[in-house]
């Protein structure tokens, strides 16, 4: 288990340490985000809006979504996720 952003087009890039939830929005071009846990103490951060915007679907981060899912779950999870441990937030650095 490790930090790091799953990348719509299959790549992966580590997280070496914890990052704010500003940063975790940068890093993938969201405005607004959403979580999921993933039960194991991380959670995946994606965009709120990535549905709408019409990003493509990131097959790694549904395989991670639906398998803390109820079985026969379809939603899909579009757009690049930063998967981070739930217990390690930074402080925002933002006033």
């Amino acid at each position: 288990m490790h930090r790091e952003v799953l990348r719509a087009s299959g790549t992966r890039e580590p997280l070496p340490h914890p990052i704010t939830i500003t940063k975790a929005a940068e890093l993938i071009g969201a405005d607004t985000l959403t979580t999921v846990n993933l039960r194991d103490g991380r959670i995946m951060l994606v965009d709120d809006t990535g549905h709408h915007k019409g990003l493509p679907i990131n097959a790694e981060a549904t395989s991670l979504y639906h398998s803390i899912c109820r079985p026969g779950t379809t939603w899909k999870i579009v757009g690049d996720a930063v998967i981070v441990f739930d217990a390690d937030y930074a402080e925002d650095d933002e006033p």
